[in-house]
């Protein structure tokens, strides 16, 4: 199922809101629900991501997952969504920008902040989904304290500013070839964050970003005192079977915890 929300600025109104969910066919109303919430790479959507909760398992959990609200564009022609400059890759080739349709740079933000009260791509993902998990917990059966946020590249770089952001919110992170977002402290709220639980796996063969700064983000977790779990696989960027596998297992044993 996919749904829209009307949103102000025609700059993001095309991508802000979209969203997609996952139901299992034989839901059952009186179990309380893990919660999934999905966020996909750079240059994909919420359609393709979505699927990725049966690929896990077709009956534990239930799936929301949300487009980025920034459009990319190749030869005038859409090719898949991100989440905003905040959360790129800072190894990634500054020619590939070109790809970003209607971002805009600093200077426009604050002007449009300051003289029109439009807010950031932070802002609206914060909102959006906030008020997707409660208009899903309005139909289906979600556990409050079993409340997951699963991204991948790019969006891994999100979900650990939401999960870091509001800790409260979150039972932990899924970080699948990721990274933690350059300048941002994710230990800022340390006594809150120290609740959330966090499950990284990564390709060996993933350059960008490569396994010794992944490795560096989970270490800096794990000093922390957060229960941190890092794994690596002989691939890419692609999700292979055994990371599904592991993934599935480890939100399972969340799940028994919570």
């Amino acid at each position: 199922m996919q749904r829209e929300r009307s949103v102000d600025d025609p700059i993001l109104a095309a991508a802000a809101c979209a969203e997609a969910r996952f139901v299992p066919r034989e839901y059952e109303p009186n179990y309380a629900y893990p919660l999934l919430i999905l966020l996909h790479p750079r240059g994909s959507d919420e359609e393709r991501a979505i699927v990725s909760v049966p690929a896990l398992s077709s009956r534990n959990y239930i799936g929301l997952s949300l487009r980025g609200p920034e459009e990319l564009k190749r030869r005038g022609r859409t090719i898949g969504f991100g989440w905003g400059p905040e959360f790129a890759d800072p190894d990634r080739p500054r020619h590939l920008e070109s790809e970003f349709a209607g971002a805009l740079n600093p200077a426009e933000r604050v002007r449009r902040f300051v003289f029109e009260g439009v807010r950031d791509s932070i802002d609206r993902i914060e909102d959006s989904l906030t008020a997707s998990v409660r208009e899903i917990r309005r139909s289906l059966n979600v556990h409050t304290e079993r409340v997951f946020l699963v991204g991948r590249g790019e969006g891994a770089a999100a979900a650990y500013r939401l999960a870091f952001s509001h800790p409260e919110r979150y039972a932990g992170v899924v970080a699948i070839n990721g990274w933690i977002p350059a300048g941002f402290a994710p230990l800022v709220r340390y006594d809150a964050c120290r609740s959330l639980r966090v499950f990284i796996a990564h390709g060996d063969w993933n350059v960008r970003p490569g396994v010794s700064r992944v490795l560096r983000d989970a270490r800096i977790l794990h000093s922390a005192g957060l229960d941190t779990t890092f794994r690596s696989y002989p691939a890419g960027g692609r999700v292979t079977p055994k990371m599904r596998t592991d993934i599935n297992e480890w939100l399972i044993g969340q799940c028994v915890k919570a």
